[in-house]
Protein backbone atom coordinates (compact mmCIF):
# COMPACT_ATOMS: atom_id res chain seq x y z
CA UNK A 1 0.00 0.00 0.00
CA UNK A 2 1.00 3.63 -0.27
CA UNK A 3 1.36 3.99 3.51
CA UNK A 4 3.77 1.07 3.67
CA UNK A 5 5.89 2.56 0.89
CA UNK A 6 6.02 5.90 2.73
CA UNK A 7 7.05 4.13 5.93
CA UNK A 8 9.84 2.26 4.15
CA UNK A 9 11.13 5.44 2.55
CA UNK A 10 11.05 7.33 5.86
CA UNK A 11 12.90 4.63 7.80
CA UNK A 12 15.43 3.35 5.27
CA UNK A 13 18.34 5.35 6.71
CA UNK A 14 17.66 4.06 10.23
CA UNK A 15 17.38 0.50 8.92
CA UNK A 16 20.63 0.78 6.96
CA UNK A 17 22.40 2.09 10.05
CA UNK A 18 21.06 -0.80 12.11
CA UNK A 19 22.15 -3.31 9.46
CA UNK A 20 25.69 -1.91 9.65
CA UNK A 21 25.95 -1.67 13.44
CA UNK A 22 23.86 -4.61 14.62
CA UNK A 23 26.58 -7.28 14.30
CA UNK A 24 28.61 -5.26 16.86
CA UNK A 25 25.75 -4.15 19.09
CA UNK A 26 23.22 -6.99 18.98
CA UNK A 27 20.36 -4.48 19.26
CA UNK A 28 17.89 -6.41 17.10
CA UNK A 29 18.42 -9.61 19.07
CA UNK A 30 18.03 -7.69 22.31
CA UNK A 31 14.76 -6.16 21.14
CA UNK A 32 13.43 -9.59 20.20
CA UNK A 33 14.53 -11.11 23.53
CA UNK A 34 12.86 -8.32 25.52
CA UNK A 35 9.68 -8.66 23.47
CA UNK A 36 9.58 -12.44 23.95
CA UNK A 37 10.25 -12.17 27.68
CA UNK A 38 7.38 -9.72 28.10
CA UNK A 39 4.80 -11.62 26.04
CA UNK A 40 3.83 -13.59 29.14
CA UNK A 41 2.56 -10.33 30.61
CA UNK A 42 0.29 -9.57 27.65
CA UNK A 43 -2.59 -11.78 28.79
CA UNK A 44 -2.55 -10.22 32.25
CA UNK A 45 -2.37 -6.75 30.71
CA UNK A 46 -5.36 -7.48 28.50
CA UNK A 47 -7.36 -8.74 31.48
CA UNK A 48 -6.44 -5.63 33.48
CA UNK A 49 -7.02 -3.42 30.44
CA UNK A 50 -3.47 -2.06 30.66
CA UNK A 51 -3.60 -0.40 27.27
CA UNK A 52 -0.17 1.21 27.59
CA UNK A 53 1.62 -2.13 27.92
CA UNK A 54 -0.37 -3.61 25.04
CA UNK A 55 0.41 -0.55 22.92
CA UNK A 56 4.14 -0.87 23.74
CA UNK A 57 4.13 -4.57 22.84
CA UNK A 58 2.31 -3.82 19.58
CA UNK A 59 4.85 -1.15 18.67
CA UNK A 60 7.80 -3.41 19.50
CA UNK A 61 6.37 -6.18 17.33
CA UNK A 62 5.73 -3.71 14.52
CA UNK A 63 9.34 -2.47 14.68
CA UNK A 64 10.65 -6.05 14.68
CA UNK A 65 8.52 -6.91 11.63
CA UNK A 66 9.66 -3.82 9.71
CA UNK A 67 13.32 -4.45 10.50
CA UNK A 68 13.15 -8.14 9.62
CA UNK A 69 11.56 -7.27 6.28
CA UNK A 70 14.51 -5.01 5.46
CA UNK A 71 17.06 -7.53 6.73
CA UNK A 72 15.56 -10.45 4.81
CA UNK A 73 15.20 -8.50 1.58
CA UNK A 74 18.75 -7.11 1.64
CA UNK A 75 21.03 -9.90 2.83
CA UNK A 76 21.87 -13.53 2.36
CA UNK A 77 20.95 -16.22 4.87
CA UNK A 78 24.54 -16.32 6.14
CA UNK A 79 24.62 -12.54 6.66
CA UNK A 80 21.25 -12.66 8.38
CA UNK A 81 22.50 -15.35 10.75
CA UNK A 82 25.31 -13.04 11.90
CA UNK A 83 22.72 -10.61 13.18
CA UNK A 84 21.29 -13.24 15.52
CA UNK A 85 24.52 -14.80 16.78
CA UNK A 86 25.86 -11.76 18.62
CA UNK A 87 27.83 -12.65 21.72
CA UNK A 88 28.78 -10.02 24.24
CA UNK A 89 32.52 -9.62 24.61
CA UNK A 90 33.89 -9.99 28.14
Amino acid sequence: SADLKLLEEATISVCKSLVEKNPRTGNLGSLIKVFLSRTKELKISAECQNHIFIWQAHNALFIICCLLKVFISRMSEEELQLHFTYEEKA
